[in-house]
């Protein structure tokens, strides 16, 4: 069975580019032009990863970040930034606030799609298979 993806990312060009890179790595994608958007989704099928903008309109992924960690049921939910927010303080604050990985704008196609496998994989590490 295919892994859901929740993509959240307002430019209409890497979200494309996004979600077509993961496609063809074999992922499912939802995808959420905006925090908003992205909330109503994760609650009617919630996805196995969120793979997430820091800087959208609206809300941005901080606060949509912690409104999932808030929701026992989303909690769990890997939950990746990807952002062009470089700075060390930014990184940290990600990290701090749950994220389980960060990835800096641009990045390299094959960096993303291992680092969406390590933390698939990690999901179902110990679950008694």
């Amino acid at each position: 069975m295919k892994k859901l993806i929740l993509l959240v990312e307002d430019s209409e060009p890497i979200r494309e580019n996004t979600s077509e890179l993961l496609e063809l790595a074999g992922y499912e994608m939802v995808i959420a032009t905006d925090a908003y958007n992205a909330l109503e989704l994760v609650k009617l099928k919630p996805p196995d990863l969120i793979l997430c903008d820091i800087s959208m309109p609206g809300m941005d992924g901080y606060t949509f970040l912690q409104t999932i960690k808030d929701n026992s049921q989303l909690s769990s939910i890997p939950f990746i930034f990807f952002t062009a927010y470089s700075e060390p303080s930014e990184i940290k604050k990600g990290f701090l606030m749950g994220a389980v990985d960060y990835l800096v704008k641009p990045f390299d196609g094959d960096q993303l799609v291992e680092m969406v496998k390590k933390n698939l994989s990690a999901e179902t590490v110990g679950g008694g298979s």
